[in-house]
């Protein structure tokens, strides 16, 4: 069997379509739809928010209901039942009027985007891949954010020309069309039953023989509960700010500038995520995820800092290029902390709960930052509490990496 073939990366492409459909498109350009409905609808910002946060709720409750809809009716059934559910549901999004129909349909979204990411998606990863794991990760996880810089300003002047209404049922076409990959191409979740090792698995006996002490050694490490209680915080509280930059539209409205300069910083914010995440997940390959993780947990604070204290363009901008960081942390480190902390083994098991603290956070962020300006009428706090978490997250990470260092110490000692 084949161990490095195009067909891996085949994969890795099909899953980067599922990471668009299910977050790129429905979460990460959904900050340019905010302000239109809602002065369409003459309504609060945060009420129109809101079928955003029911969308990333139900996503959170259904990440922990994902691999069991998958042992039980097939990886293939569950993502395609996934991508009708979005898809049509964002097409419908276009013909209602009304704020309880929007928090129907960002619900049924939410279902449906839960079927296909981010449980679905690391899954697969971690079955195809075990060498350049982590930069696999960052690459495929990366096309949720190379979405929302290429499309925000797209739907931003599809919004102006087209109105809010057709821009929604074009996002619901694109939903389906960017998922058909995961769906036409004939792959299975254990690449062996497809004829293929994980990507760079050593298939001499002598490669065998390592490979059953790695999945022995995993399946043996304890699951400390205050580490993973941790760990939860920690992932719950740094999604508190993926929220943060879909209002920057009305952040920029609300210091006296046009909607474009909160799109485009919202586009840069995207595009610096990619990088973020493609760099997170090489460097991590090499220092290891603490230490990466450490290092964009800083930058994001500096930018809450810049944004929170000036308010000329040429550093809104720089501001949101940092923030843009702020992305690479609940998606492609909360993953590879996950695996390092807890083993390949216990990673089906655990992510899950993390996921759905990823996308419980996400879904309060989006709502509780357009009612802290509703109320206030600035996102200054916003932008307070988002240093706060950070210097917070700083200490929660260092506090895990001591208990597990100190743990395999014991462990050495008494073994």
């Amino acid at each position: 069997m084949q161990n490095r073939s195009s067909m891996h990366w085949i994969v890795a492409v099909a899953m980067s379509g599922l990471a668009i459909s299910a977050v790129g498109l429905p979460i990460m350009t959904n900050g340019v739809f905010i302000t239109p409905i809602a002065d369409s609808l003459d309504v609060y910002r945060g009420s129109v928010a809101m079928h955003n946060t029911l969308t990333l709720l139900m996503k959170a409750v259904m990440s922990l209901y994902v691999p069991r809809l998958i042992d039980r009716f097939g990886f293939k059934r569950t993502i395609i039942s996934g991508v009708l559910l979005a898809g049509v549901s964002n097409y419908l999004l276009g013909w209602v009027a009304s704020l309880w129909l929007f928090n129907i349909l960002g619900t049924l979204r939410g279902i449906g985007a839960g079927l296909l990411a981010w449980v679905p998606l690391t899954i697969v990863i971690n079955e195809w891949f075990n060498e350049k794991h982590g930069l696999v990760t960052s690459i495929v996880l990366s096309f949720s954010s190379v979405t929302g810089a290429i499309f925000s300003p797209i739907f931003s002047g599809l919004i102006s020309s087209l109105g809010w209404e057709q821009s929604y049922r074009i996002m619901g076409i694109l939903i389906v069309l960017f998922a058909l990959p995961a769906i036409l191409v004939p792959y299975t979740l254990d690449p062996r039953e497809s004829g293929y090792l994980p990507y760079g698995t050593d298939d001499s006996q002598e490669g065998k023989a390592k490979e059953r002490a790695v999945i022995k050694r995993d399946e043996q490490r304890d699951v400390s509960l205050f580490i993973f209680g941790l760990l939860f915080i920690f992932t719950l509280f740094q999604t508190l700010l993926i929220g943060v930059p879909q209002h920057f539209p009305g952040f920029a409205q609300s210091l006296d500038y046009s909607s474009d300069v909160g799109a485009t910083m919202l586009s840069i914010a995207m595009v610096s995520s990619i990088g973020f995440k493609l760099g997170l997940g090489y460097v991590s390959d090499h220092w290891g995820p603490v230490k990466s993780t450490v290092s964009v947990l800083t930058l994001i604070g500096l930018s809450s800092a810049v944004l929170l204290g000036f308010d000329l363009v040429p550093m809104l901008y720089a501001g949101a290029f940092l923030f843009g960081a702020a992305f690479s942390i609940p998606s492609v480190s909360v993953t590879l902390l996950t695996k390092e902390f807890f083993g390949r083994y216990n990673f089906t098991r655990l992510f899950p709960i993390l996921a759905f603290s990823t996308s419980l956070g996400g879904a309060i962020s989006l709502a509780a930052v357009g009612f802290i300006y509703d109320f206030t009428g600035s996102y200054a706090p916003a932008f307070a509490v988002a240093l706060g978490i950070n210097v917070l997250n700083i200490i929660i990470l260092l506090i895990i990496s001591s208990r597990i260092t100190k743990r395999q110490a014991d462990k050495k000692k008494s073994g």
